[in-house]
């Protein structure tokens, strides 16, 4: 199954994992997958704008029914002018920061917490 065809609560999931192993990757290899997570969401931006207006209008159902808040509504939209820019934006500040060291020893075989 594909992250595009998994619940919200697997992608959740599955970016947790992610997270961990970015974590504990050195320097060049975190800031080598940064890259490619941003020029892969700079290529597709067009198709992943148009599938978050479809998920806006499931989202803005479930705010009118009060399922939703309209702030969380409202941070959803990626097409608002410069958000999906600054999304971008700050994938690169972050491959720019400093190396924070060496991982905590262990960390990669820490319980996961959901």
């Amino acid at each position: 199954m594909s992250l595009t065809e998994s619940s919200p609560e697997q992608a959740a999931k599955a970016a947790s994992l992610s997270s961990r192993a970015l974590a504990i990757l050195p320097l060049h290899a975190r800031n080598d997958a940064l890259t490619a997570i941003h020029d892969a969401l700079l290529l597709e931006k067009d198709a992943i704008l148009q599938a978050n207006a479809k998920d806006l209008e499931l989202a803005s159902k479930a705010a009118e029914s009060g399922k939703l808040s309209q702030s969380v509504l409202k941070r959803l939209d990626l097409g608002r002018p410069g958000k999906y820019d600054d999304m971008l934006k700050g994938i690169l500040d972050v491959r720019e920061l400093e190396d924070p060291g060496e991982p905590l020893p262990m960390l990669d075989r820490l319980p996961y917490l959901y």
